[in-house]
């Protein structure tokens, strides 16, 4: 089981990611209101919306990746690698990112979908 200190540093990490995008999602909904002269709420909530899809979007692309990267750096294969450069399987450590991060960016595109529906007014819960 882990320990009560480890739990509390996950929880403060994840609820400054939630933060951060929840902020970008409000500026991004502000600048959608005032572009399509929406009411504000209604920008916000699209604001919300599409930060949490956006999130989601490059979840599924993250979690989709195949399980070989570039020999050289384990990075982006590009051009090198359809010209004939080397490619190995992934490690370990690459497998356990390659889960771990698109949960944690689905669970906060769908915290922030959520607010989106909660501020969204057409359907009256604000």
């Amino acid at each position: 089981m882990p320990s009560k200190s480890l739990l509390l540093g996950a929880l403060r990490r994840f609820v400054a990611l939630l933060g951060a995008s929840a902020a970008g999602a409000a500026l991004l909904g502000l600048l959608i209101a005032g572009l399509t002269r929406e009411s504000l709420l209604r920008g916000l909530a699209i604001g919300f919306y599409l930060g949490g899809v956006g999130l989601c979007a490059i979840a599924f692309l993250l979690g989709s990746r195949p399980p070989v990267r570039g020999k050289d750096d384990g990075g982006f294969v590009g051009f090198g690698r359809w010209l004939g450069g080397g490619v190995r399987f992934a490690t370990r450590d690459e497998h356990r990112e390659a889960i771990n991060l698109p949960a944690i960016l689905v669970a906060i595109g769908v915290c922030l979908i959520v607010v989106g529906a909660a501020v969204d007014s057409r359907h009256g819960l604000l």
